[in-house]
């Protein structure tokens, strides 16, 4: 991973969190994307983008998170954005993907929202 983003996983149940943090831009999207490409290649189908830690998201950005949506909901999957920081949340209500995700104040909330 970049010394400027860090992206972890961890399971509960069967919802996969995403942690992401640092700045997700044109040279770091790829990392996430990688690992985004790699948990619904291997058959994970909910997942929570836990944007936490995540200062910056490009339109790059924008577009690898976009990407693993559609290609989850196509499979049956979901994919809710959970405590994102207020930049990076500016950033998709101004580009009008929070008509697109489902965004959560929690990690916690989100997984009973995908469970349910």
């Amino acid at each position: 991973m970049s010394e400027l983003l860090d992206v972890t996983t961890r399971n509960i149940e069967d919802v996969t969190i995403v942690d992401v943090s640092g700045r997700m831009d044109a040279a770091t999207s790829r990392d996430v994307e990688s690992v985004l490409n790699s948990l619904i290649d291997g058959g994970s189908r909910k997942l929570v983008f836990n944007g936490q830690h995540l200062s910056y998201i490009s339109s790059s950005g924008l577009r690898v998170i976009l990407a693993s949506l559609k290609r989850l909901r196509q499979d049956g999957g979901e994919m809710i954005l959970a405590s994102l920081q207020a930049a990076p949340l500016e950033v998709i209500k101004m580009t009008g993907f929070d008509r697109i995700f489902t965004i959560c104040e929690t990690p916690e909330q989100a997984i009973s929202r995908i469970t349910s």
